[in-house]
């Protein structure tokens, strides 16, 4: 067996053999429901959370504060910021997200219009940036090298882009029109962008373009997913060997007499037009003039797989959907029933594989089939809503594991 492949099949049984920890517990300071959670993406040590009541605070997953009758391990925060502090939030910290390369920056956005990026050794506001409305969520690209943006959505209708290199809003990208409750940046782009609303539709953005480029369309579909690349390339690949060299010059001049017939009726189109001005129209007008919806009701959560083959959406709805985001189709997976919380954005998980997708369910967390939809597992421990989880494959002491709140 392939190292790749046994290591994929390592991860996928423990993945499977996850249950609640009798020997680590996460000892909370937050007086209110956890809405955000995050581990560092360069150590996989440090767990950043984010309160209704305000605040933020960091954990140390490695090294336990104190053990508890001797082999309970207490993880007690290391860092806290919460409204007593000078610079703090006033009201609900709804995203609390690590800067992606450096533990040394963290960044918090909050129902009171702001969003601060916070120094972790200092404990100080390094900026801010004043929205127009209460801030919903909040996010980074984990593969950037060319920018340093933070996207935000917030109860206004537009995306806005804070740049953190210049301390200022670099632009703005309309199209939905409602509030955006969920965000999520591309794993295989930097310069690419997914956006959740209120109104029901989830847009693709280019943010080096005007307007958004997809809209997806929940009654756009396709069966399961696609073909691997791989096997389609191939094959083409052979044909295409298999050619004779006259063959291949015959297509030559195919194409070139094709062409020029095209070319030909392409200039009795264009006089046509010429007779007929057709006004231009922006390509973000345009683009918010389409009404595809990709839930019945606001979408609370997004979440890519590994390989940015994938997306995951929840909505208002009560409904899981997976999407193909090379065709822009929803595959039609069934996920089993479950019940969604309807008026706050949802934080979702998935494994590495991706085999396995974690949602909150009202007070327990359930763990789907990622192509099948059937329920792998129910996560139950909590006595209140769940409002967020976080896979962590990256975790040195319990690896992998997953936490959740």
């Amino acid at each position: 067996m392939r190292a790749r492949r046994f290591e994929a099949l390592a991860r996928s049984r423990r993945a499977a053999s996850l249950a609640l920890s009798n020997r680590k517990e996460i000892a909370t300071p937050h007086l209110g429901a956890v809405n955000s959670l995050q581990v560092d993406l360069t150590e996989g040590r440090y767990l950043l959370s984010g309160a209704s009541d305000g605040s933020a605070a960091v954990f140390d997953l490695k090294d336990a504060t104190e053990y508890e009758a001797g082999f309970i391990a207490k993880h007690r925060s290391i860092l806290l910021v919460d409204r007593q502090h000078q610079h703090g939030h006033k009201f609900t910290v709804s995203k609390a997200i690590w800067y992606p390369v450096d533990t040394g920056l963290f960044v918090t956005a909050s129902f009171d219009n702001y969003v601060k990026v916070w120094d972790t050794n200092s404990t100080q506001v390094v900026m801010d940036f004043k929205m127009p409305g209460k801030v919903y969520s909040a996010a980074m690209s984990p593969i950037a090298t060319t920018h340093m943006l933070i996207a935000t959505g917030s109860a206004d209708v537009q995306v806005r882009l804070c740049d953190i290199a210049s301390g200022a809003f670099t632009h703005t990208l309309s199209g939905h029109h409602d509030g955006i409750m969920s965000l999520e940046w591309s794993t295989s782009s930097e310069w690419i962008l997914m956006s959740g609303g209120c109104d029901g539709a989830i847009r693709f953005w280019d943010i080096r373009r005007a307007g958004c480029f997809l809209i997806l369309d929940q009654l756009r579909s396709q069966l399961g997913r696609r073909p691997p690349i791989i096997d389609s390339t191939t094959d083409n690949h052979q044909k295409n060997l298999g050619r004779s060299s006259s063959s291949k010059s015959y297509s030559v001049q195919q194409r070139t007499g094709n062409h020029k017939k095209q070319s030909k009726g392409l200039r009795k189109s264009l006089t046509m037009v010429r007779g007929h001005t057709q006004q231009k129209v922006h390509p973000g007008m345009s683009s918010s003039q389409n009404r595809k919806t990709a839930h019945y009701g606001a979408v609370t959560g997004l979440r890519t797989t590994t390989d940015g083959m994938h997306l995951l959406s929840s909505g208002s709805d009560s409904r899981l959907r997976l999407w193909d985001i090379d065709s822009g189709c929803n595959t039609l997976v069934n996920f089993e029933a479950m019940r969604l919380q309807t008026s706050k954005p949802l934080q979702l998980a998935v494994t590495d594989d991706p085999s396995l997708v974690f949602i909150p369910c009202m007070s327990s967390i359930k763990a789907y089939n990622t192509w099948s939809g059937t329920t792998f597992q129910t996560f139950r421990g909590h006595y209140d809503h769940v409002n967020c989880c976080y896979y962590n494959s990256q975790d040195q002491v319990s690896f992998p594991s997953i936490v959740l709140c």
